[in-house]
């Protein structure tokens, strides 16, 4: 596996490819120890990032965490309410009802799934 370095970060990972043609890079080096999928991308600003060893990447911060959690609330959550609110301005047939009571479901378990894909961290265990 090769890796273009710039700046002290591993910009590029390759496991055919001695070349990096149009990056702009300090160096190539070989790494006989890891595969690409060792690697995962670290995104350490917005729209900057690095390879680091998938062992390495920080954990993220209860504030990146809360940032994921809103704008996937906002993609996934905010439709199936505003169904929901929209069914609730019409006459409350049976059929009604249960759809609303079928989306409630559907949003609680979008909401729990939002939260395991996005856990908060823990305090560690003194």
């Amino acid at each position: 596996m090769y890796k273009a370095i710039k700046d002290n970060k591993i910009i590029a990972i390759s496991d055919t490819d001695t070349e990096f043609p149009f990056m702009i890079k300090d160096s190539i080096i070989e790494d006989t120890e890891h595969t690409v999928d060792d690697y995962g991308l670290y995104y350490y600003e917005e729209n900057k990032a690095e390879y680091l060893l998938k062992s390495e990447i920080p954990a993220p911060t209860e504030e990146e965490q809360s940032k994921k959690r809103e704008q996937a609330y906002k993609d996934e959550v905010d439709g199936i309410t505003a169904h929901i609110q929209r069914l609730r301005d019409k006459e409350q047939t049976p059929e009604i009802v249960a759809e609303i009571e079928q989306l409630i479901a559907e949003r609680d378990a979008k909401v729990e799934e939002i939260k395991q894909r996005y856990p908060y961290p823990t305090d560690p265990i003194i």
